[in-house]
């Protein structure tokens, strides 16, 4: 390891970053979990949950 490199540095991810990628995991295996029971239920999961968070981003002012 070259002398001015830190060792603590590197890609830092902050809590946020981690709740939304776990968020998207999430919606995705729900409306994945859906499509395997009943292929358009799949569709109708993964729209609602994206008509939730644009309700939410709206109401919360999303910038």
């Amino acid at each position: 390891m070259p002398k001015n490199e830190d060792p603590t540095s590197g890609i830092k991810v902050d809590r946020q970053t981690v709740r939304e990628i776990v968020g998207v995991c999430g919606a995705a295996l729900a409306g994945y979990g859906a499509w395997l029971h009943y292929a358009p239920a799949g569709f109708m999961v993964a729209g609602s949950i994206l008509v939730g968070l644009a309700v939410i981003g709206t109401l919360r002012g999303g910038n």
